[in-house]
Protein backbone atom coordinates (compact mmCIF):
# COMPACT_ATOMS: atom_id res chain seq x y z
CA UNK A 1 0.00 0.00 0.00
CA UNK A 2 1.18 3.27 -0.82
CA UNK A 3 0.43 7.01 0.67
CA UNK A 4 -0.67 10.24 -1.20
CA UNK A 5 1.69 11.59 -3.64
CA UNK A 6 4.28 14.10 -1.75
CA UNK A 7 6.64 16.60 -2.69
CA UNK A 8 10.17 17.06 -0.33
CA UNK A 9 11.21 20.53 -0.15
CA UNK A 10 13.98 19.98 -2.90
CA UNK A 11 10.99 19.31 -5.38
CA UNK A 12 9.13 22.27 -4.45
CA UNK A 13 12.22 24.44 -4.72
CA UNK A 14 12.82 23.07 -8.24
CA UNK A 15 12.22 25.22 -11.44
CA UNK A 16 9.68 22.77 -12.24
CA UNK A 17 7.93 23.44 -8.96
CA UNK A 18 8.11 26.70 -7.13
CA UNK A 19 11.14 27.57 -8.61
CA UNK A 20 12.39 29.82 -5.21
CA UNK A 21 15.57 29.88 -2.89
CA UNK A 22 15.26 28.00 0.44
CA UNK A 23 15.41 31.10 2.19
CA UNK A 24 12.24 32.85 0.26
CA UNK A 25 10.63 29.48 1.00
CA UNK A 26 10.97 29.43 4.59
CA UNK A 27 10.33 32.96 4.90
CA UNK A 28 6.93 32.48 3.22
CA UNK A 29 6.31 29.44 4.81
CA UNK A 30 7.07 30.71 8.05
CA UNK A 31 4.42 33.62 7.45
CA UNK A 32 1.74 32.13 6.12
CA UNK A 33 2.26 32.61 2.78
CA UNK A 34 1.77 29.53 1.35
CA UNK A 35 -1.13 28.07 2.64
CA UNK A 36 -1.70 25.55 0.26
CA UNK A 37 1.45 23.38 2.03
CA UNK A 38 0.47 20.24 4.15
CA UNK A 39 2.79 18.66 6.27
CA UNK A 40 2.27 15.04 6.02
CA UNK A 41 2.76 12.54 9.01
CA UNK A 42 4.55 11.19 10.27
CA UNK A 43 8.00 12.67 8.75
CA UNK A 44 10.03 10.11 7.33
CA UNK A 45 13.96 10.59 9.01
CA UNK A 46 14.23 14.69 8.89
CA UNK A 47 12.50 14.91 5.36
CA UNK A 48 9.41 17.14 5.27
CA UNK A 49 6.70 15.62 2.15
CA UNK A 50 4.06 18.09 1.59
CA UNK A 51 0.57 16.85 -0.33
CA UNK A 52 1.20 17.26 -3.89
CA UNK A 53 -2.45 17.35 -4.89
CA UNK A 54 -2.67 20.94 -2.90
CA UNK A 55 0.65 22.11 -4.63
CA UNK A 56 -0.81 20.95 -8.18
CA UNK A 57 -3.96 22.80 -7.71
CA UNK A 58 -1.98 25.68 -6.48
CA UNK A 59 0.13 25.42 -9.88
CA UNK A 60 -2.73 25.29 -12.09
CA UNK A 61 -4.44 28.19 -10.49
CA UNK A 62 -7.21 26.33 -8.78
CA UNK A 63 -6.22 27.85 -5.49
CA UNK A 64 -8.30 31.06 -6.00
CA UNK A 65 -5.98 33.51 -4.67
CA UNK A 66 -3.06 35.29 -7.02
CA UNK A 67 0.35 33.81 -7.55
CA UNK A 68 2.42 36.24 -7.63
CA UNK A 69 5.71 34.84 -6.97
CA UNK A 70 5.68 32.30 -9.75
CA UNK A 71 3.65 34.41 -12.02
CA UNK A 72 6.83 34.42 -14.05
CA UNK A 73 6.84 30.62 -14.94
CA UNK A 74 4.03 30.74 -17.18
CA UNK A 75 5.67 33.85 -19.12
CA UNK A 76 8.50 31.37 -19.95
CA UNK A 77 6.42 28.37 -20.99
Amino acid sequence: MSGPRCYTVAQLLSVELLNMPRRTFFTLKRAGKLPFLMELQPRIGRRIRYRADLVDRYLEGQWGQPRSFASHRKLAS
